[in-house]
């Protein structure tokens, strides 16, 4: 009995024939028919949990790619060397397995050739050739992150730092965790970019008016302790008061046997 829907055509309605198992259900396969499908020799194989890839061929690149955030799910996105090559980037090596950021809640695990890095900081993807990509800045440190090679390390951050500067690249350097960074910190700090960087922000600007030298303020008067309270003198012995002699003051009375004088 022929199966209701096409198998044979059943891959153009997925991206890349990446299908999620759960899609497959949804249109109406059951799980017996999948499971004979994805056996040994059969035209559809199984890439990561949940996820099928309908074709027998070698899975390419961008068919990991997409395998991979459909496991993840909506917050994962590329990143390191496979989020280079998406953002353009000549210098990236060509990597061995698949790195993709994750939240730190997130229940997938890394499986096969897929490696998730988890963070408490997930910022947010740019869209680069219809994958979910991380931010180039924080694609480089991640990629450098997982590189030994002094020479591939130089060779990325310098084509990153043309791209979108060095400030941006030590900014996302400043969050990174120390480990697997140490290379990376060393050559953005020795760099002559860094040193010309450094040297324009150390120049006191010339049109920068001269401020002057703020006084300091005084401090207020340290209190003076309290003078010490003597005791009480001993009364002196108390006299009879002295009055002075009444001043007697004579005011003159005229008689009338003499008349007062007239004033001329």
């Amino acid at each position: 009995m022929r199966h209701p829907v096409d198998l044979e055509s059943l891959h153009i309605l997925f991206r890349h024939r990446i299908a999620p198992v759960a899609a497959l259900v949804h249109i109406g396969l059951t799980g017996a028919v999948i499971d004979q499908r994805c056996r040994h020799g059969t035209p559809w194989q199984r890439l990561l949990p949940g996820v099928l890839l309908l074709g027998a061929a070698k899975p390419t690149r961008e068919q990991w790619l997409q395998a991979a955030l459909l496991y993840v799910g909506d917050r994962g996105m590329v990143t390191g060397f496979d989020a280079l090559h998406l953002h353009g980037l000549k210098s990236a090596p060509v990597p061995s397995s698949v790195h993709l950021l994750t939240p730190r809640c997130s229940r997938a695990v890394s499986f096969g050739p897929l490696n998730l890095m988890r963070t408490d900081h997930i910022p947010t993807p740019v869209l680069r050739r219809g994958f979910h990509t991380a931010p180039l800045p924080r694609a480089t440190i991640d990629a450098v992150r997982c590189t030994k090679s002094i020479a591939d390390t130089r060779a990325i951050l310098d084509e990153a730092t043309h791209l979108v500067g060095l400030h941006a690249l030590r900014t996302e350097l400043a969050f990174a965790p120390r480990k697997g960074t140490a290379l990376a910190r060393k050559l953005l700090g020795d760099s002559p970019i860094r040193q010309l960087e450094h040297a324009v922000l150390s120049r006191p600007s010339p049109t920068a008016p001269r401020r002057r030298p703020l006084t300091p303020a005084v401090p207020p008067p340290a209190a003076l302790p309290a003078a010490p309270r003597c005791p009480d003198p001993a009364p002196w012995p108390r006299s009879a008061p002295s009055r002075a002699p009444a001043t007697i003051r004579r005011i003159p009375c005229h008689t009338a046997e003499e008349p007062p004088r007239q004033l001329t």
